[in-house]
Parts: C-alpha cells; sequence; structure tokens
C-alpha cells in the first residue's frame, strides 16, 4: 500500500495564508453566521491537514472541502433550531471580509435559496469558471451555468426598485 504524502507545518501555513480569507468570505456567505463560518473554515483547515496529498491541493480542492464542511454545518440540528437571517446583524453592519459591499446586493444574495447562492459566491468572489466550480459542487458544468443564470435573474428581480448606490 503506498504512502500517503502528507502536508508540512509550513505549506499548511502558506494555504491558510493564501486561501484564508476567501474560504472565510464564501462560508461567511453560505452559513450567514461568522461565528459559524470561522469554525467552518478552520474545521476544512483540518480535514484537509489530516488528509489531503499535497497534488491535489489547488483551489478547487479547498473550496469542495469547505463547502462540503459548509453543507454538513447547514444540516446540523443547530442550523435547523436557529434561523440565520436574526444572526446577521454583525454581517449587515460591514463586520464582512468584503467592506465594499454593500447591504442591498449582500442581502439579496443572502435571501437566495442554497444552490444559486453558492454559485453567485463562487463566480463572482472567488473568480471561479464555471469548469472549476462544477468540480467544487459535484454537478455537471451545465447545472452550474443554468444555476448562475437564474440566480442571477432573482438577484435582478430582487434589485429592482433599488438605486445602484444601494449595492
Amino acid at each position: 500500500m503506498p504512502v500517503q504524502a502528507s502536508i508540512t507545518n509550513e505549506a499548511m501555513t502558506e494555504l491558510v495564508e493564501q486561501y484564508g480569507n476567501d474560504m472565510l468570505r464564501l462560508a461567511l456567505l453560505y452559513l450567514g453566521n461568522r461565528e459559524q463560518a470561522e469554525d467552518a473554515v478552520q474545521d476544512s483547515f483540518i480535514k484537509i491537514f489530516k488528509s489531503a496529498d499535497t497534488a491535489k491541493l489547488c483551489k478547487a480542492f479547498i473550496m469542495r472541502v469547505l463547502v462540503n464542511t459548509c453543507k454538513d454545518y447547514r444540516k446540523s440540528g443547530w442550523s435547523r433550531s436557529v434561523n440565520l437571517m436574526d444572526e446577521m446583524p454583525e454581517f449587515a453592519s460591514g463586520d464582512s471580509v468584503e467592506k465594499n459591499e454593500s447591504g442591498a446586493l449582500r442581502e439579496a444574495i443572502l435571501t437566495l435559496p442554497q444552490k444559486y447562492r453558492e454559485v453567485i459566491v463562487l463566480r463572482y468572489y472567488e473568480d471561479m469558471a464555471v469548469g472549476e466550480i462544477a468540480r467544487v459542487l459535484g454537478v455537471p458544468q451545465p447545472t452550474v451555468s443554468v444555476r448562475l443564470k437564474r440566480a442571477c435573474v432573482q438577484l435582478q428581480k430582487r434589485l429592482e426598485g433599488t438605486s445602484r448606490e444601494d449595492y
């Protein structure tokens, strides 16, 4: 049985520095709660450190681990018993990774169904291509394209009547 190469502490530190903020932003938009997002990012790094081969470490793989961790968090009993929109004051007040985002757009994104919110975040916040998003989410590329289009339509409807300054 071949021995799996492990990640060194130095390589892990580089990963945290390189992807930590992007992962926090994604988890925050995915989960809607800063503390839970920070926990999800930490849990994801632990999973990567314990099990990853250095050859697998690309942005798509790291984000896939995070998305799966966030999905696990959303399935937990805590998230079913707590209304995440009530947990959003720190996010809505500007305590986010992206301080230049305004309330109207952020709130519109947060109200999207999860499958649409995740493609919007990965495409426009993480600047991933459709193929990368498909690998991260484990769905076909045409599915990602359709979800992006539908998400944009829903965002446009939600933002109707809102001036661009409110974005």
